[in-house]
């Protein structure tokens, strides 16, 4: 479905990603694993278009075959972006952004009533909620709304960048919950964080970052599971970067 080709990204002499090349298969939840300043949030904003990749480089990004570098539009139609800030107007109320975002996404009136509804029983938001301003919802509450307005539109790969930072652990569990039906219904799913307990809990491929660079991709369960023994996420991570 997704495809980078040696992808640079180069800010002076800061090498932000530097030629990285992966592939995410269709129906998957990608894990995309990195301390802060890995080059993870650079990587993903490439992919949903917001940054461009350095033009001398020869990198590309497939998305179904087609360079979305050269073809912004392609991916965006089919694309649900979360990013780590919460990218909700704060004194609307839940259902003023949805209906906002509806109308960004273009979607009919009548179909975009439905589409909220849908929605807001996939995250657990009820209608009384949404009649409140986002001002007055809890950090968990506003990650669940800002997941919401990125599915509106049914997007078939979804980016979530870091999306439960600041959130309780039970609140945390929820929204895993929540992402693991979404993928279940069918959407493709990039995730990207630094806590390796959600990376294990749900994601099909690993992927560590590191210093703009990927330095291990592959299935989970091959890498956890294999000759017969067992070995945590924490261990493997810390052994590819040469501190196990």
């Amino acid at each position: 479905m997704l495809e980078l080709k040696e992808v640079k990204k180069y800010y002076k002499s800061q090498k932000a990603v530097d030629g990285i090349s992966f592939t995410i298969k269709k129906g998957e939840i990608f894990g995309l694993i990195g301390s802060n300043g890995a080059g993870k949030s650079t990587t993903v904003s490439m992919i949903a278009t917001l940054l461009k990749p350095n033009k001398s480089s020869g990198g590309e990004i497939l998305f179904h075959g087609i360079n979305i570098v050269k073809d912004p539009g392609f991916i965006r139609k089919r694309l649900g972006f979360v990013p780590q800030e919460i990218s909700l107007y704060q004194n609307l109320t839940g259902m003023d952004n949805m209906i906002f975002w509806g109308n960004i996404y273009k979607i009919p009136r009548d179909i975009l009533s439905q589409r909220i509804r849908k929605v807001c029983d996939m995250v657990g938001l009820s209608r009384e909620t949404l009649s409140k301003r986002v001002e007055t919802y809890s950090g968990g509450l506003k990650r669940r709304l800002n997941i919401s307005v990125a599915l509106l539109h049914e997007p078939e790969f979804l980016i979530l960048d870091e999306p439960t930072v600041g959130i309780d652990l039970i609140v945390r569990n929820q929204i895993l919950d929540f992402i693991k039906n979404i993928n279940n219904a069918g959407t493709t799913i990039l995730y990207c964080s630094h806590y390796m307990e959600e990376i294990n809990q749900i994601c099909d491929t690993l992927c560590i970052m590191e210093n703009g660079k990927i330095l291990l991709c592959d299935d989970k369960d091959k890498l956890l599971y294999t000759k017969g023994s067992e070995r945590t996420l924490e261990n493997l991570y810390y052994e590819v970067l040469g501190q196990g």
